[in-house]
């Protein structure tokens, strides 16, 4: 793979990451009391589970979300 490939599909997974992250915040802005395992959110956003969790993980460390003792992602 040439160079300028693995920059455009890093790029690409970026946009994809980063388009996501916002989509799954708003979804919990608009449903305050959505509270799904990592599971259901694959399935809910049709994305493997490597970019799930990623997502996710951001989302805690970012503050936005927490994960509950059952496993479940709710709002901060």
């Amino acid at each position: 793979m040439r160079t300028e490939d693995v920059r455009s599909d890093t790029r690409t997974r970026s946009g994809a990451i980063r388009t996501l992250l916002e989509r799954v915040q708003a979804e919990y802005a608009e449903m305050p009391g959505l509270s799904i395992t990592l599971p259901q959110a694959q399935r809910l956003w049709a994305v493997d589970q490597a970019t799930c969790e990623e997502i996710f993980s951001r989302l805690v460390s970012g503050g936005v979300l927490k994960r509950t003792t059952r496993g479940r992602f709710v709002r901060a």
